[in-house]
């Protein structure tokens, strides 16, 4: 599946690869809203489900949140 958010590499596309994508957010030098809007644009592309702790620890890994 091509990505969604334009920067999550294709092999990340897949419902069972939410432990690598939040891991891949984190690293990325994104704001915390950007963060969490890729991990939903990619939870609803892949039909995956996030948890609001997994949302959170996201956005706190934000740029804006440093």
């Amino acid at each position: 599946m091509k990505s969604v958010t334009n920067f999550l590499p294709e092999e990340l596309m897949e419902p069972g690869k939410v432990g690598a994508v939040i891991a891949y957010l984190k690293a990325a030098p994104l704001t915390g809203d950007d963060k969490i809007r890729a991990l939903i644009v990619w939870a609803r592309n892949v039909g995956a489900k996030t948890s609001a702790s997994q949302r959170a620890a996201v956005a706190a890994s934000g740029i804006d949140n440093r």
